[in-house]
């Protein structure tokens, strides 16, 4: 019963966030909203938070198509730190794709866009944690949706480092911050 009323109140959580976001790119509204669901989380979790782990393997409740993402191609040379004024990926930040330097970068300069079949993974450690709290990842997949470049969205987040990944938002959610940077294929972070 514990489970059901806690799973409710993620998915009612959820939705909120969702319906927020829509509007706009609602950034402030989105870092005050999981700041506050990570904080009732806390509260329930009832294991104490373990060290960080390496994000080599699989992560609890991420897809196992970006397991050992961080072996991938880092598009970032230094940690990307949080964005004054309101982030909706709040925390320091690393960007990997699962595609090579010549992939993405023949003749050593970026292409765009980036190839069918390209993953891009942002993971962020929020401000004062000492493990992975946010994991957003990109998909390019020929044909899903042409209006965004053919881009699926998703976010995940997690409150503890022993604590699973959850959706918290997908695609139209995305968008509206995303647009500002059609001209780079959406992806936010250059190959540095």
């Amino acid at each position: 019963m514990k489970t059901q009323i806690r799973n409710l109140l993620s998915c009612l959580a959820i939705i909120l966030i969702s319906s927020l976001l829509l509007s706009a790119c609602a950034e402030k509204q989105l870092e005050e909203l999981i700041e506050q669901q990570e904080e009732e989380q806390t509260e329930t979790t009832e294991e104490p938070v373990q060290p960080q782990e390496p994000a080599v393997a699989a992560l609890p409740g991420l897809p196992d198509d970006v397991a050992g993402y961080t072996q991938w191609l880092k598009l970032n040379a230094e940690p990307i730190p949080p964005a004054p004024g309101g982030d909706p990926h709040n925390g320091t930040k690393n960007v990997y794709v699962n595609k090579t330097r010549e992939d993405i970068a023949p003749n050593g300069e970026q292409q765009f866009p980036y190839p069918d079949g390209s993953i891009v993974v942002k993971e962020a450690f929020r401000p004062g944690k000492d493990f992975v709290g946010l994991i957003a990842i990109m998909r390019k997949k020929a044909g899903v949706d042409p209006d965004h470049n053919d881009w699926e969205f998703i976010e995940y987040v997690r409150n503890a480092s022993d604590a699973d990944f959850t959706v918290i938002a997908k695609d139209g959610v995305c968008w509206g911050c995303h647009s500002r940077v059609e001209d780079i294929d959406y992806v936010f972070t250059e190959l540095e």
